[in-house]
């Protein structure tokens, strides 16, 4: 198996999967900080619990990518997250860790019974790709965002992946990295860091059950998870990948039930970074991606074992600079989801508006636009498609089209 993975490894996969790496943990990460440190986390527990996503992520990206050859990169929600940030002002952190449990094991029952696929069948592949370009709009957006407020930084970095996508397409991805970090090292030199690495002593939390919690924070969290796996699932699927929603969700679910004793809030497969391994920038052949998803896993536990210390090291990059190549790897993988969406003539329409909710912005309820936007586009899609609803108003209006 080992032999198979070196013959298998390439520079592109690997900067791929450490893109993913830095994207992951410059802004979702410091999001879990700030949503610590609203509640008056010990710093602990933050450390604690900085460690159970990662080992969480780290054990489902790695699993799934060798066992299945696909670029699997584990993930936590972003949004789920940022719920907390009020939420923790709200219930016990005792409370959250129980619906945390209650939702992990919700998720696995779905995912290995078979559940969970029934309902991805029901989704027009053209509504969720829509959603998937929506996001991704999103996040390609704030590269000419980041070129606006850092001129100096951006700009030579987009020159150096233009030209080397016409020259070598495969390795612009890893130019661009190169004459980013530099451009950051010689702009903002660091010279009196002390990382203190110290290992995580991981921490457990007694759960406890209140029905508000479970209600008020659990519904919206089960949501937002369905929302993340039919998204990551569907990133895999429209790469090529033959995938079982079954296997991703179960094991996710499964892996989740134990972490949530540490704060973890649940583990899927990634969408945005997931989109930037899973795309051609990776790797020109689609077998040999999957050591992405390897890479940036044994990323996420080594980072899960140091917690905070090593974090903080990350936030030393511009965040200017993450979104930049992050935005950049993907590309390419907003093309083909647009693409997907409007394929097909009789959900084209509903597609569209899909992705305008998507792109919009919209939450209600403390739930995303990715979620409201899949919403509005099967709303959309039914009632255009539906027989009866045509028989009924035609018939009312006759008279005055006449």
């Amino acid at each position: 198996m080992i032999s198979s993975i070196w013959r298998d490894f390439s520079i592109s996969a690997t900067v791929a999967g450490f893109i993913a790496l830095l994207a992951t943990y410059s802004g979702p990460m410091l999001i879990v900080v700030q949503a610590g440190q609203s509640a008056d986390l010990s710093l602990q527990i933050m450390s604690t619990w900085i460690w159970a996503l990662s080992i969480g992520a780290a054990i489902v990206g790695l699993v799934l990518s060798v066992t299945y050859r696909i670029p699997v990169i584990g993930a936590w929600s972003t949004p789920g997250v940022a719920l907390l940030i009020t939420a923790l002002s709200q219930y016990s952190f005792s409370d959250v860790i129980g619906c945390y449990l209650v939702l992990a094991v919700i998720v696995a029952l779905l995912g290995w019974s078979g559940l969970f696929t029934k309902l991805i069948e029901r989704l027009p592949i053209s509504i969720l790709s829509a959603m998937i370009a929506g996001v991704l709009f999103q996040f390609c957006a704030k590269i000419f965002q980041s070129l606006q407020a850092v001129p100096r930084l951006v700009l030579p970095v987009i020159v150096v992946y233009l030209l080397c996508r016409r020259i070598i397409p495969r390795y612009a991805l890893a130019f661009a990295l190169l004459v980013g970090l530099i451009l950051a090292m010689v702009n903002s030199p660091v010279t009196d860091y002390d990382p203190g690495l110290a290992l995580v002593q991981p921490v457990m939390t007694t759960p406890t059950f209140s029905s508000a919690t479970l209600f008020g924070l659990g519904l919206p969290l089960l949501l937002l998870a369905l929302t993340q796996y039919a998204t990551g699932v569907a990133v895999l699927k429209s790469a090529g990948y033959e995938v079982s929603a079954r296997t991703i969700v179960g094991v996710s679910g499964l892996v989740s039930v134990p972490l949530a004793l540490f704060g973890c809030s649940g583990i899927n497969p990634a969408a945005i970074v997931g989109a930037l391994c899973s795309g051609p920038e990776c790797h020109a052949d689609p077998s040999r991606r999957y050591v992405a998803g390897i890479v940036c896993a044994i990323g996420y536990a080594c980072i899960g074992v140091f917690g905070l210390s090593v974090v903080a090291m990350f936030a030393l990059l511009p965040s200017a600079l993450i979104t930049v190549l992050a935005g950049l790897a993907l590309l390419s993988t907003l093309v083909s989801s647009l693409t997907s969406s409007l394929m097909q003539e009789k959900d084209r329409e509903a597609a569209l508006i899909t992705f305008i909710v998507t792109v919009s912005g919209m939450s209600f309820f403390g739930l995303g636009s990715a979620l409201w936007g899949l919403i509005a586009g099967l709303i959309f899609s039914n009632i255009l498609s539906w027989p009866g609803f045509g028989k009924i108003i035609p018939n009312r209006l006759r008279g005055y089209v006449k």
